[in-house]
């Protein structure tokens, strides 16, 4: 594994800020990520809102402590919502919300360039087509993305906007459905595709990495079994084949977006 590098003076550090997990999937992404920014050049550290080491206080001191000037702070999130905007900001030691601030939290001045989660950026969309020709999508196949759901709204307007860009690149019969907070529910949109008569489901989950949501209870509402990438179902007296597609995070088409959010702020040192 390549390790994390102590900012050299003067240096622009990236910091990869994950949610963090009782189970390693999470942090399993976020350290695939950080693997490939290091491929590129960047120097990369990674951090956890909760749950997983290090903290984002851990990293900062470390990142500050070594002399960096400069941090490109990426959280690893789908949707803006209560961590991106106000937990991680306070942890980071800037305003909250998203931009350029001077953080004094750790010593000395360093100044944090906060950007926001990734999931609106079309390349998002791009990733998604790319899932739906591998698993063969045809007018006549439905396709149901899943999220997480949140009271605060910002993912589910996200994920209305995800499918509304998929039926305007030419994919037919898009449906979404939220595991909590929101709706339609996965099984309201689940059991009007039903009804519509689909014999052939592509589900596209709107998460980042696998999880107790991912892999046992989105899995349950399917009909199919926990873990599984898909399966056939008996609904409505017909056989349903249902294809489960891996979480976005897991895609390396995704560090594209990371790297498209970095921007000319401290380039890649090779």
């Amino acid at each position: 594994m390549i390790e994390e590098r102590r900012g050299a003076a003067g240096e622009t550090c990236v910091l990869l800020i994950g949610h963090g997990s009782r189970l390693p999937h999470n942090k399993e992404m976020v350290d695939m990520h950080a693997g490939m920014l290091r491929g590129k050049g960047y120097r990369v550290h990674t951090a956890y809102n909760e749950m997983t080491e290090p903290s984002i206080e851990d990293a900062m001191a470390s990142i500050v402590g070594g002399g960096a000037e400069e941090v490109v702070a990426l959280p690893l999130f789908v949707a803006s919502g209560r961590h991106t905007t106000q937990d991680i900001p306070m942890k980071l030691g800037i305003p909250e919300g998203y931009g350029s601030f001077v953080s004094s939290k750790y010593g000395r001045d360093v100044m944090v360039h906060y950007k926001g989660p990734f999931g609106d950026d079309p390349g998002v969309t791009q990733v998604l087509l790319q899932k739906l020709a591998a698993a063969g999508v045809s007018d006549g196949t439905g396709v149901l993305i899943v999220a997480h759901g949140s009271p605060m709204g910002h993912n589910e307007a996200l994920v209305n906007r995800t499918a509304d860009r998929l039926a305007d690149a030419g994919i037919r019969n898009v449906y979404v459905g939220f595991n909590e907070y929101n709706e339609p529910t996965i099984e309201e949109s689940y059991e009007k595709m039903t009804a519509a008569g689909f014999d052939r489901v592509i589900v596209l989950p709107m998460f980042l990495a696998s999880g107790a949501h991912i892999a046992e209870e989105i899995p349950e509402k399917l009909g199919i079994p926990p873990g599984a990438n898909g399966g056939v179902v008996e609904r409505g007296g017909r056989r349903i084949e249902v294809v489960y597609a891996e979480p976005l995070g897991l895609n390396p088409g995704m560090n594209d977006i990371l790297v498209k959010k970095i921007g000319g702020v401290g380039p890649p040192q090779l």
